[in-house]
Formats: structure tokens, C-alpha cells, sequence
């Protein structure tokens, strides 16, 4: 849990120095054009009234911050929520963009902009920008951790095309003891009948139970039976060869090779492609969001 929120933070604020960056060049620019406008026009150009009026730019950083960390932090799937997220940080922007002109030039220029003067400057000149900058985002967010979340739902271990549920966990033995281990943690299943071995990185139980009873309680998109006598979980596949006979050698993620035979080999390679894909797509989403 401290790792994701750290990880969030950082994200969070590589988010804010890039459009603090984002910001800075959109205001060099707003005033290279006033130079050009009032160069073509062949009037006077100020500087210091260019950089007051392009003050409106300052104030997206924290306002956007401010929403991102709302959306993030809260369930905006209702609609009122989600016109409030956009229109509360249009309307602070609106209001808040002439009380700045106002207090700038109050204090450092020898005219003083009305609050009211630039409020109606506002409304002509930037208010589409303050609602295409306040709602497009949130829209563009909302899509992709909806796809994300579908994805989450595609690869978690507990669901599949077979329906119900699975088990998330397996207690197996050591002499007296009686061991609680995690399904996830298990690397392959192989058959020692009339019992099987449980297969954990630098460990082996021996259980008392078939390949096939064993099959039935865990995920059939995640373990998946590569031969007659092993079956194995995708998710700690590293990757697989080509013994040029139709069989493959497997390498788990403790590098022990594993022979895939040819009965099972296409719907190993199509589940097991699958979950890269979804694997790869997660990771891609994750980082935007």
C-alpha cells in the first residue's frame, strides 16, 4: 500500500511539473504573438501588459492539479459529480483570473485593471478555452480507467469463461504441519500418483489430490495443462521455445524448463498471448492514469 502511494505521488508530481512546463511555454508564446499582433498592426507593445493578461494561464496548474486529485480519489461516475468536477474549477478560474489583474496591477502597475473590465474579457476571449482545458480531461481519464478496470477484470485470478469462482488459496503438508499457501505463488502442478507435487519457487509439497480434481479449483484461464502429467500457471511463464518437433520447452519464472507438449501446444499459445497482450495493455494504462 505505501509503495502504490508513493508511486502516485510521484506521479502526481511529475504530472504538476509538466504542466507547469506545459504553462510556461504557452505563456511565452501567448506574448511572442502580442508582439507580432501589435507589430503587424504597427502599434505599441507592452511587455508588462502581455505578461498581466497572460496570467490567466498561471492559474491551471493548481486548479487542474486540484481536479486530478479529486477525480482520482473519488467515484465520479455520477453525473452531478462529474459536471460539478468540471464547472466548480471553471467558474474559480473565471473569477479568480480578474481578482488577480486586479491585485497585480493594484500592486506593481500605475494602472489598475477593474474586476469587472476583465471579467467581461474573460467571458469573450477565454472561456472556451477554461471549458475544453476542465472537460476534456476528465472524459479522456474516465475512458481509460474503464478500459484499465476491464482489463483488471479480464486477468484477475478469480474469474473466468468457465463462470463461479476459484480458489485463492491451498493448504498443503509438511509432516505435522499444515501449510496455507497462495495459489498465485504456485508455479506448476505435476502428477505423482496416486498424488501430485506442488510446485513453489525453491519448494515442493506432495498433496493428496489428482491433476484433475486440482484443476477444477483454480483458474482454467490461468493454469493451464501442458502435458498429461503437469499443468502450469501461465503467469510465472517467462517464455517458451520451439523443440522444432512440435513439442516446446517452457521457462518458469524460477528457470526451470518445462516440456510443452504438441496435444496442447496451440491453446497454450493462445492463452498464454492473451495474457501478455491484456498484461502489456494493463501496464500501458496504468502508467496514464
Amino acid at each position: 500500500m505505501n509503495i502504490q502511494l508513493t508511486s502516485k505521488k510521484i506521479t502526481n508530481r511529475r504530472a504538476f511539473v509538466l504542466l507547469a512546463f506545459f504553462v510556461a511555454t504557452v505563456v511565452l508564446v501567448t506574448v511572442i504573438q502580442d508582439f507580432i499582433k501589435t507589430y503587424f498592426n504597427e502599434s505599441a507593445f507592452y511587455l508588462s501588459e502581455s505578461l498581466i493578461f497572460s496570467s490567466i494561464w498561471w492559474l491551471f496548474p493548481p486548479f487542474f492539479f486540484l481536479q486530478c486529485v479529486i477525480v482520482q480519489n473519488k467515484n465520479t461516475k455520477k453525473i452531478i459529480l462529474r459536471i460539478l468536477l468540471i464547472f466548480i474549477p471553471i467558474l474559480l478560474h473565471l473569477f479568480a483570473f480578474p481578482f488577480l489583474v486586479w491585485l497585480i496591477s493594484e500592486l506593481f502597475y500605475y494602472h489598475t485593471y477593474k474586476i469587472k473590465q476583465t471579467l467581461q474579457y474573460t467571458l469573450t476571449e477565454h472561456l472556451y478555452k477554461l471549458i475544453l482545458f476542465y472537460s476534456i480531461p476528465i472524459f479522456v481519464y474516465e475512458y481509460f480507467k474503464n478500459k484499465y478496470q476491464s482489463i483488471q477484470n479480464l486477468i484477475k485470478p478469480d474469474s473466468g469463461p468457465y463462470g463461479g469462482t476459484y480458489e485463492s488459496s491451498l493448504i498443503v503438508s509438511e509432516g505435522n504441519k499444515r501449510i496455507n499457501i497462495a495459489i498465485s505463488d504456485i508455479l506448476y502442478f505435476t502428477a505423482n500418483t496416486p498424488y501430485i507435487n506442488v510446485h513453489l519457487v525453491n519448494k515442493q509439497y506432495l498433496h493428496n489430490e489428482t491433476l484433475k480434481s486440482i484443476s477444477e479449483k483454480v483458474d482454467r484461464e490461468q493454469f493451464f495443462r501442458i502435458h498429461k502429467s503437469t499443468i502450469v500457471n501461465i503467469r510465472q511463464v517467462q517464455f517458451y521455445t520451439s523443440r522444432l518437433n512440435g513439442d516446446y520447452d517452457l521457462t518458469m519464472s524460477d528457470y526451470t524448463k518445462l516440456r510443452l507438449s504438441r496435444n496442447y501446444a496451440s491453446g497454450f499459445k493462445k492463452y498464454y498471448c492473451k495474457f501478455i497482450s491484456l498484461q502489456q495493455n494493463s501496464i500501458t494504462l496504468q502508467h496514464f492514469i
